[in-house]
């Protein structure tokens, strides 16, 4: 009988090894690994085995740092980043799934993709997934002079290294440098024909410019009469950022207008100085002084400061304020605010409101006016605008529009045209644009 009874407690004892090893090579995770390595990858089974692996306990961090990539390869990047956390958990020293959710962080949320290739780096200051991550990361961010350095690092080690190549590339396009970043990225097509970023790059260059001069005449008519100018702007990026604006015109008859914007008259001659900043996704500001010189009038000095918040990637709310001054009858200001909201790819619509106090109107009483304008980019830089204003106060409706349509990749046609109702005022010009 004891013979019979330790024989069970044998049978039992081996019995619940047998349970142990059968649930534990339940999880195939080798084979989970070779499958997910395939191209094209079996997504169902990988997803089965897995499944597995996670109803048997399993603690291999592989589990959780496939689920993750296969949830973001799916467009489910809150998921994923779920996931590769947990992977990046179990195992915090292994390198490959810190790397794949820095990956994952990088378009929603930089600043912890940063922290996690950070801490990568500071493990092994020679990872080059972790350093082309960092780059990227700053070139989001705009810190053009941190992506710069890393990828100096990375062709320091190998000169024909093609990420970091292109991304030198991107760096030369941001600082409007477009014939470097074409060397670039036609270097990196040399090494490999295939290399599909450098084939985007080559074909986003054609937009980047440094200069730019738009010339055209004017026509403006209203029930006075009919005046003709013309005009010429040209505006020179200074760095990554900034950019200058000289700008001159010249009408034959100072005509009084009224538009959404409120009173003016059109100036014998009209100097533009102005200084533009544009971070992009971040903010923008401008400082503009208009000198407007009349034959049979006081001049008349216009300063504006305006100022644009990416609130999203998508949505952008600005305001502007701009003083008149130079003798009594121009005293006032004109203050400006709105949304512009992209609502499709290429398509955006913005709504604004101004108020203009202008001592020549009405008493000094404000005037209150309204636009939504609907916009459609193109290829290429193409840019079509059209509008509609109203002055309730007035009884003033403007119907604007405008366009830039390319010609060839440094010339550009441009037309604008704006009618208001109070006094039939019609304003049409038309002519080349450059940039280079």
């Amino acid at each position: 009988m004891r013979k019979l009874a330790t024989r069970s407690l044998a049978l039992v004892f081996l019995a619940s090894l047998t349970s142990i090893a059968e649930a534990q090579n339940g999880c195939e995770i080798e084979e989970a690994q070779r499958l997910f390595g395939q191209h094209p990858r079996p997504t169902a089974k990988v997803e089965g085995l897995l499944a597995v692996c996670r109803v048997s306990g399993s603690t291999d961090y592989r589990v959780y740092m496939f689920l993750g990539v296969i949830a973001r390869d799916a467009g489910d990047a809150e998921l994923a980043a779920t996931h590769l956390r947990k992977a990046h958990e179990m195992e915090p020293q292994e390198p490959n799934p810190a790397l794949e959710l820095g990956f994952t962080l990088e378009a929603r949320r930089p600043k912890e993709a940063r922290m996690v290739y950070e801490q990568v780096l500071a493990r092994v200051p020679a990872s080059r997934p972790a350093m082309l991550g960092l780059a990227r990361v700053a070139r989001s961010q705009n810190r053009l002079d941190e992506a710069g350095r890393l990828y100096e690092r990375l062709l320091s080690v190998d000169p024909q290294d093609p990420e970091a190549l292109n991304g030198m590339a991107w760096l030369d396009l941001a600082e409007r440098n477009p014939n470097q970043a074409r060397t670039r990225f036609e270097h990196v097509l040399e090494i490999e024909p295939t290399n599909e970023e450098a084939k985007t790059g080559l074909s986003s260059s054609r937009d980047v410019y440094r200069y730019l001069l738009e010339t055209s005449p004017l026509v403006v008519s209203t029930d006075e009469g009919t005046s003709l100018g013309f005009q010429v702007r040209g505006t020179a990026g200074i760095t990554a950022f900034d950019t200058l604006e000289l700008g001159w015109r010249h009408y034959s008859d100072e005509l009084s207008t009224v538009s959404e914007i409120g009173l003016s008259t059109l100036p014998s001659q009209n100097i533009t100085l102005g200084y533009h900043r544009l971070v992009p996704l971040s903010y923008a500001f401008s400082l503009v002084y208009d000198y407007r010189d009349y034959s049979e009038q006081p001049t008349e000095h216009w300063f504006e400061g305006s100022t644009t918040i990416y609130v999203t990637d998508n949505l952008q709310w600005f305001g502007g304020y701009r003083w008149s001054f130079g003798a009594e009858q121009y005293n006032g200001y004109l203050i400006r605010t709105g949304v512009t909201a992209t609502v499709a790819p290429s398509w955006l619509v913005t709504a604004t409101v101004y108020d203009s106090h202008q001592a020549a109107f009405d008493d000094s009483r404000n005037l209150w006016s309204g636009a939504i304008d609907v916009t459609y980019l193109g290829a290429h830089n193409m840019l079509v605008v059209a509008g509609v204003g109203a002055s309730p106060s007035i009884d003033n409706l403007d119907l604007h529009a405008r366009a830039t349509l390319p010609i060839n990749d440094t010339v550009a046609l441009q037309v604008n045209v704006s009618h208001d109702t109070i006094n039939s005022a019609t304003r049409v010009s038309g002519g080349l644009l450059f940039n280079w």
